[in-house]
């Protein structure tokens, strides 16, 4: 049985090889001017290097974020994807951008493994034993679980009387007489600032998807 210094040890290495090559791909994002939107990069790299040196701290604290986010990830599939954009939306942009798509969702997979893995590893027997030898806590992460469960629903609430209360079909409304009917339309983000409400959509039919935007006064 490996020690849980040769545990924490393989688990950082991983870390600081994802996190770099997170890096990379930012700096690639930055110089061809495309999004970017990631959580790791610098804070993989410091956790592993905590993680490769044998600190039990790092251990408790990537287990429970590992913990978190498949919490958070598998309730955001359940509960908020479908008011993040409706099911036809989806599919046509795997239909339109296959390749992207199919990316994204390898990636995503990648990110799910690499996370549940982690916190297999971190909360192995000879983890927990060193964790325990050394004064520190060993109950599982319930409480980071039910958050990362709970948010999502939350934020699933909270756009279901938003996107898809009465601003989210106004909005629908008008950007059907401004720019045509041969589009849906699915709001994806309301701002209110005083009396004034903007709001960004994604329109869409079976050859192009693009943003649009409408706005009024209250």
């Amino acid at each position: 049985m490996k020690t849980y210094r040769e545990i924490l040890k393989r688990v950082g290495v991983v870390l600081i090889f994802v996190g770099l090559a997170d890096l990379a791909y930012m700096v690639y994002c930055i110089s061809t001017k495309q999004n970017y939107s990631s959580s790791l990069n610098i804070f993989a790299v410091a956790a592993g290097i905590f993680l490769w040196r044998g600190h039990l701290g790092a251990a408790r604290l990537v287990a429970r974020f590992g913990a978190f986010f498949l919490a958070a990830s598998i309730g955001t599939l359940l509960f908020l994807a479908p008011f993040l954009q409706p099911m036809d939306l989806w599919i046509t942009k795997l239909r339109l951008n296959p390749i992207a798509s199919a990316w994204g969702f390898m990636v995503t997979l990648a990110l799910l493994g690499l996370f549940a893995w982690a916190y297999a590893q971190l909360r192995s027997a000879p983890v927990l034993q060193a964790l325990q030898s050394h004064g520190r806590p060993t109950a599982a992460p319930k409480l980071t679980i039910g958050i990362g469960f709970a948010l999502p629903i939350a934020m699933s609430i909270l756009f279901h009387f938003t996107l898809s209360g009465d601003a989210g079909s106004k909005a629908i409304d008008l950007a059907k007489s401004e720019y045509g009917t041969q589009y849906k339309y699915s709001p994806t983000a309301i701002n209110w600032a005083d009396n004034h409400v903007l709001v960004t959509l994604t329109a869409y039919n079976d050859h192009e998807i693009k943003v649009v935007t409408v706005e009024w006064q209250q």
